[in-house]
């Protein structure tokens, strides 16, 4: 999932998806009880730093924190790079980061949740909570969910891409940002085709609200970070950065030179793409979502994983409810200015992988979390290499 504000869709994460789909009818991360505490055999490790340092030269990263846990094989924690290029400052492994659209697996989460207590159910409209939208009596909220509503992402809109980048401090609210949409015709009919779009999981977020009568923040920190005990997760209300933190690097600027983009405000990804965390509340968020455990019941992590098959058009790449089916990876990426982030596990081997780059700069046709991805499971798990569409 990426964002591109420089292009015609401005996506908040998704840059390995592409358009449209056509359906038929502290430093150290703590320890967990994976069995993953072991670190991987020195041939291995050195495998992955050849490769890992080969692709950060190779794409022009400026830092990134890698984690790797492997049951039955070991781990290998990384942190590469600089956090501040003003200052080459090391790259810590305990450094908070943007995180994208791993933001929409938590919105989505929360909706879940809400289904589970009987408080609204994924088949009601969005018109049923949110009257505003337009031809709402026709869009679920699975379709929300799932990205088949059909309707136009705010963040193609050319002059809102220019607004942001011309005054990237603004604060937006979310009805404003869905206003955008509703300016143009819906890309599709409700439920005929598959577009990422983020108008989808900012109206999520506005019914998560609706429903619980609760700001969406406090409902991620009560049914989720508290929890699952994500004690450096963040649902920011403004520009600001906890510390430690790596700066965020950008080329989609107005002139279109390298920026800073560490403090844009983050209220237009607002419950799509505005998260903040580390390496380690992510190593525990990434089973919770791929597994379910902790959040959901058995049976609506089922449902949760219900697939449409995504370009290039094969099993084994494939969208759920604000999550993604990558070669038996499950999870979601997350691209925003400044920012890039892989979060995934693989149930099949217990597996799991978190990285978080500092730069969305495109390079060589991929993102720097992407890249890294691509480059580490060559060496660890080579029959589960993720299918990675050009930037």
């Amino acid at each position: 999932m990426y964002i591109k504000l420089n292009r015609r869709s401005l996506l908040i994460g998704l840059g390995t998806v592409g358009a449209a789909v056509y359906l038929q009818g502290s430093q150290t991360p703590h320890s967990s009880s994976d069995g993953a505490e072991a670190e991987f055999p020195p041939e291995v490790q050195a495998q992955l730093n050849e490769a890992v340092d080969r692709t950060i030269a190779n794409h022009n990263i400026p830092g990134a924190v890698i984690g790797v846990w492997i049951p039955g094989q070991g781990n290998w924690l990384a942190a590469k790079g600089t956090s501040d290029l003003s200052t080459q400052a090391p790259m810590l492994l305990n450094s908070h980061f943007r995180i994208g659209s791993v933001t929409k697996t938590t919105t989505v989460t929360a909706i879940l949740q809400l289904a589970e207590q009987q408080r609204l159910s994924t088949t009601d409209s969005v018109g049923k909570y949110l009257p505003f939208v337009p031809d709402g009596d026709k869009i679920t909220l699975e379709m929300l969910a799932n990205m088949t509503s059909g309707l136009y992402p705010y963040t193609f809109d050319e002059n809102w891409q220019k607004q942001l980048k011309s005054d990237p401090s603004r604060t937006w609210t979310p009805r404003e940002l869905v206003d955008i949409a509703f300016k143009h015709e819906p890309l599709s009919d409700p439920g005929a085709e598959w577009n990422y779009n983020n108008t989808n999981t900012v109206l999520l977020g506005m019914v998560v609200e609706q429903v619980t009568r609760k700001p969406l923040q406090q409902v991620f920190q009560e049914q989720i970070f508290a929890p699952l005990q994500l004690r450096q997760t963040v649902f920011p209300t403004t520009a600001a950065m906890p510390e430690p933190f790596a700066h965020g690097y950008t080329e989609q600027t107005l002139d279109g030179t390298q920026g800073d983009a560490t403090f844009w405000n983050p209220s237009w990804g607002w419950g799509v793409g505005n998260l903040i965390s580390t390496l380690d509340d992510l190593r525990i968020y990434a089973k919770a979502i791929a597994t379910g455990e902790g959040l959901l019941s058995e049976e609506m992590q089922r449902y949760r994983l219900t697939w449409v098959t995504l370009p290039p058009n094969t099993a084994d790449y494939k969208y759920g409810m604000g999550v993604v089916y990558n070669k038996g990876w499950i999870g979601h990426t997350g691209t925003l200015p400044g920012y890039n982030a892989v979060v995934y596990h693989m149930p099949e081997k217990a597996a799991t992988l978190v990285i978080l780059g500092n730069s969305d700069i495109c390079a060589n046709g991929k993102t720097a979390a992407s890249a890294l991805w691509d480059a580490i499971a060559s060496v660890l798990t080579p029959q589960h290499v993720p299918t990675l569409l050009p930037c």
